[in-house]
């Protein structure tokens, strides 16, 4: 598929813009370090700056105007957010100009499960993946990414078509391997498939073989979020794929960001959560779907989401507008 080719020329785009507009915002934005200066029994503050090879210090008086702290605090969350920016660009501008061809093994999985008719039995697309196929989809803003991992969810228990997706995936090349708990994946060409199922009760029970499909998925708590009002995409013809709702995507990502076990994803998980939400926001049914899955939320998972959305303003400081509607929305 040449949206996979692309993704190289599409992560410049996304950065050089980010870059552009951080850089724009920042033009504005006073700069410098408050100071404070005891006389006596009075505290007197300053704003310390370098202008040119000059230091300045601009008196404030007996007290900081909040709104100069904000803008003092926007700026050091854009000039960490540029940092960033422009460590993207130098490993995609050094990095190689040619990229292997994923396309191949992905489409033919896509378009095997297509034919067996493995999503009206349920089967879904989910993770970093989902989250492409969004991207070449839908109205859905470009979003650099790049994943070897090909997640596929099983609703437990599972009432579909049999069919041997363990000997197909062999068949083209890719090698089974086990894990501790049970579970099984698959790798070759380049990537690698792995099956995800819902964890029930305390999680503590061995993965299961599911005869019908020949495979045995690892079983995650939060997941079963991601089967609420699903949607099916046309990705080429002849091939489909189904995917959770990105409303769903997004409060599954924003959940799941705050897991211990997942620290060093947790920055991706709450970026793809507010661009994806951007879009949910954009779109009257996708808007509605939000508020029914926060309503049916327990007051834990709440609390999950909502403690990622606070640190999200630092991780995305360009989608504040976005970030406060979703706070309003999920209180």
């Amino acid at each position: 598929m040449q949206d996979i080719r692309n993704t190289l020329e599409e992560g410049l785009e996304f950065y050089r813009e980010q870059e552009r507009l951080i850089s724009a915002r920042l033009t504005i934005l006073p700069k410098g370090r408050i100071k404070a200066k005891r006389i006596g029994r009075n505290v007197y503050y300053y704003l310390h700056y370098r202008k040119g090879k000059e230091f300045k210090s601009d008196y404030l008086g007996k007290s900081v105007p909040s709104e100069l702290r904000e803008q003092l605090e926007e700026r050091t969350r854009l000039e960490r957010e540029l940092g960033r920016v422009r460590g993207g660009l130098r490993l995609l501008r050094s990095g190689p100009k040619t990229e292997a061809d994923l396309s191949e093994p992905i489409r033919s999985i896509l378009k095997k499960m297509t034919e067996e008719r493995l999503w009206e039995s349920g089967l879904e697309i989910i993770g970093t993946w989902c989250f492409l196929l969004y991207q070449k989809h839908l109205p859905m803003e470009r979003y650099p990414i790049k994943t070897e991992d090909l997640d596929i969810l099983v609703p437990l228990p599972y009432k579909g078509k049999p069919f041997d997706i363990s000997g197909f995936l062999k068949g083209i090349g890719f090698r089974q391997d086990f894990h501790a708990d049970g579970s099984m994946s698959f790798s070759g060409n380049l990537m690698r498939v792995e099956f995800l199922a819902p964890e029930k009760g305390s999680g503590r029970r061995p993965a299961r073989f599911i005869r019908e499909i020949a495979v045995t998925p690892q079983t995650l708590r939060f997941v079963d979020i991601l089967f609420a009002e699903p949607i099916v995409l046309q990705v080429a013809r002849g091939i489909k794929a189904r995917v959770p709702s990105p409303a769903a995507f997004a409060l599954h990502k924003l959940i799941i960001a705050t897991r211990a076990g997942r620290k060093e994803k947790k920055d991706k998980d709450i970026r793809q959560a507010v661009y994806a939400a951007k879009y949910v926001l954009s779109e009257k049914a996708e808007k509605e779907k939000l508020s029914r899955l926060w309503a049916s939320f327990p007051r834990g998972w709440k609390s999950r989401a909502q403690s990622a959305l606070r640190s999200a303003q630092d991780l995305v400081p360009l989608e504040h507008g976005v970030i406060l509607r979703l706070r309003k929305i999920l209180t």
